[in-house]
């Protein structure tokens, strides 16, 4: 049941980005109903998480495919966040097309585990908590980072003089009031994460790589909580906030490849 769950919300995510996508292209303002079916499919995906994690009595990310779809419903879930906050909701194409992606890389791999027995090796919390805070810190970093690529975009683009003023989808305020949200809400994410990490990172048996990801941690917090000040205090030089931004959605995608595949081993 779970993992059918999760391969329709593939399906869901899909169609929202194309509604998104085209919109945006037309000018126009997202339909209502994929403005419903997006928050929907994130419940709906919530809810496949949940039962997975029901199933095998452990937390919904003890692989790497079923990271890679709790990864994508914390992007989508993030970016909801922020478009509510900001009344900015042009620019969710891109995201639902990356959660549809990620969700969709996931399910062979999730269907696969599905059908594994369920163990009883016990679980450790703690370090259940600091992966999930991990996988919605990552969402976050990644948020900011293609925001902060999309206003370098809109930057460059402006001051070739290829877009006249006023058109809509290319608002540099826009993408400013977005990637500053990003990088407060990476900020108050990563901030648990790196406490947790340091009291795992002290214990015994700790995890192999769970030191330099801690380490990864406190960078990511370093660079979000520097570009959220060049947001928020100095507005005009958003182009070294974005490339804060991006630096750091850079390191967390390192991270994910090296560093996450030794330490989700020992947290599930």
């Amino acid at each position: 049941m779970a993992a059918t769950l999760l391969a329709l919300i593939v399906a869901v995510y899909a169609s929202v980005a194309t509604a998104y996508i085209e919109a945006r292209r037309r000018r126009e303002a997202a339909p209502r109903w994929a403005r419903i079916a997006g928050p929907l499919g994130v419940v709906l995906h919530f809810a496949g998480l949940s039962l997975l994690s029901a199933q095998f009595g452990r937390s919904p990310f003890g692989t790497t495919s079923e990271a890679l779809s709790f990864l994508a419903f914390a992007l989508i879930a993030l970016y909801l966040v922020l478009e509510l906050v900001t009344r900015i909701a042009s620019h969710g194409g891109s995201f639902y097309w990356l959660a549809t992606l990620l969700t969709a890389v996931a399910v062979p791999g999730v269907i696969e585990n599905a059908q594994v027995a369920p163990t009883d090796t016990p679980a450790d919390s703690l370090r259940t908590y600091h992966v999930g805070l991990g996988l919605l810190s990552t969402a976050a970093v990644l948020v900011s980072g293609l925001l902060g690529a999309a206003y370098l975009n809109a930057y460059r683009r402006v001051k070739l003089g290829d877009i006249r003023h006023g058109i809509r989808g290319f608002s540099l305020s826009g993408f400013q009031r977005l990637a500053k949200s990003a990088s407060l809400l990476g900020v108050v994410l990563l901030v648990p994460s790196l406490v947790i990490g340091i009291e795992l990172t002290t214990s015994d048996g700790a995890p192999k790589g769970l030191l330099l990801l801690t380490l990864l941690t406190a960078i990511l917090l370093a660079l979000l909580a520097v570009a959220w000040l060049i947001w928020w205090r100095r507005p005009l030089r958003g182009k070294t906030a974005a490339l804060v931004n991006v630096a750091a959605a850079v390191l967390v995608l390192v991270a994910i490849v090296v560093v996450h595949p030794l330490v989700i081993r020992g947290a599930a």
